[in-house]
């Protein structure tokens, strides 16, 4: 399989710098290795982000995901992570695992849900956020919510989000005292797959200790206008057993962040105005 090492190496390099063609010109040999160690049949490359490089592969067991990264640390976390969600049956299973590399559980039918026509109901949701954060321990989480979202919040700076009254109820709810769990961190609907019989899975977490409404802000804001959002939102807490008012305020919180992310003008406006309380 002939790889386009420098489309790769363009693409790690708003990430990585310089660093980034350095680790490319290893890729080669270090997929050599990984194939001959862990028994592959080496498949195409599948879309990913700036962070790593993902193939189809197989083995004796069958199909797999082989991810690479130069930040064999990031790669780490994501395995302890993963292994900590394991028991709730909702995530990729670790296959194996090496410097800067991890061999997954290939999910099937496998489709992102942000591309799919319907979303999954808000039971069908809720059923999945209860059982991710029904596993792991909040103890062996990388890092607390209170430090993610500060994060995400010098992000959206970078991009001129007003951030002033999301900033003011963060300090709320991290005043009022409120269940921990270990969450995945980064649940947008592109970190969720549809796994069949096997129900919904997530992939990527950017684990960290924290209230357990936080995991659920990303569905809430995938509406499309305020009315959807609010929607969501209600039938959601409902389904989930979670504090609406909490629900509302992580959402607030979060909705200007992705504001700023958003290619459709008109949910970008939506968003804006949703964080505002515009509803």
């Amino acid at each position: 399989m002939a790889l386009d090492l420098e489309a790769i190496a363009n693409r790690l390099e708003p990430r990585f710098g310089k660093a980034a063609h350095r680790w490319v010109g290893t890729l080669t040999q270090r997929l050599d290795e990984l194939v001959a160690q862990w028994e592959l049949d080496l498949g195409d490359p599948l879309k990913s982000g700036n962070s790593s490089v993902v193939f189809r592969c197989r083995q004796a067991g069958g199909e797999a995901v082989l991810k690479l990264s130069p930040d064999s640390y990031a790669v780490r976390e994501e395995v302890d992570m993963l292994r900590q969600f394991a028991p709730s049956g909702r995530v990729p299973a670790v296959l194996a695992a090496a410097e800067g590399a991890v061999l997954l559980e290939s999910i099937h039918p496998g489709p992102l849900v942000e591309k799919m026509p319907q979303p999954p109901s808000p039971q069908e949701y809720a059923g999945f956020l209860t059982d991710l954060h029904g596993a792991g321990d909040p103890a062996a989480a990388p890092r607390r919510l209170e430090d993610w979202i500060d994060v995400l919040f010098n992000s959206a700076v970078r991009r001129s989000a007003d951030l002033a009254e999301s900033k003011r109820l963060r300090d709320d709810l991290f005043a009022a005292p409120t269940d921990t769990v270990l969450l995945h961190g980064d649940l947008h609907l592109g970190n969720v797959l549809s796994g069949g019989a096997k129900g919904l899975v997530a992939i990527d977490p950017m684990a960290c200790a924290g209230d357990p409404c936080f995991d659920a802000v990303d569905y809430v804001l995938e509406g499309l206008d305020r009315a959807e959002m609010l929607r969501r939102r209600d039938e959601l807490a409902a389904a989930a057993g979670i504090d609406v008012e909490r629900l509302d305020m992580w959402c607030r919180v979060t909705a200007p962040i992705g504001a700023t992310y958003v290619s459709n003008p008109g949910h970008s406006a939506e968003l804006a105005a949703f964080g505002r309380g515009g509803y």
